[in-house]
């Protein structure tokens, strides 16, 4: 009896803490895996003398991506990153696991990133990952115009989660 009770307490004081758990390690994968797409989009442009793209995709996990555009939210969705000389495609992530996480995009990157052979970007922005509205998990996906990419958890940065 005593050994359930403090399976209850434990379990009792635990279980939200979880969540917790879970939804920190998603806010540092997330930022992370659109970081490596980024990193692998300007390193194979550098490499390849060529320009590679990383954009979002409905259904980034098909036989054949394709680019999506419009709703800046679709990032969320999925992305991939190919080459456009070959149409060869470098990496794919099909999307957040969960219906709480969302990532925006500035306006200037909103539907895809190019980069150049010398590795620049043909436009620059931040990528904001929010976790159920809460900005105060929230990070940004920094992109600067010389291609250098980092990940943020500066509010002013980021801005609001809506």
């Amino acid at each position: 009896m005593v050994a359930l009770a403090v399976l209850a307490i434990i379990i009792a004081v635990g279980l939200p803490q979880m969540s917790v758990f879970f939804k920190g390690g998603r806010m540092v994968t997330i930022p992370n895996d659109l970081l490596a797409g980024l990193h692998i989009a300007r390193s194979e442009a550098i490499k390849r003398n060529g320009r590679v793209t990383m954009c979002k995709s409905a259904d980034a996990g098909a036989t054949t991506p394709i680019c999506a555009t419009g709703n800046a939210t679709d990032w969320d969705n999925g992305w991939f990153v190919f080459v456009e000389s070959s149409g060869t495609i470098l990496k794919v992530n099909t999307g957040v696991e969960s219906n709480k996480v969302t990532i925006n995009a500035d306006a200037a990157v909103a539907d895809s990133v190019t980069f150049t052979s010398r590795g620049t970007p043909n436009q620059s922005g931040v990528f904001k990952i929010c976790y159920d509205g809460d900005v105060s998990s929230a990070r940004g996906v920094v992109l600067n115009a010389s291609g250098r990419v980092r990940v943020t958890r500066d509010a002013l940065i980021i801005g609001g989660c809506t």
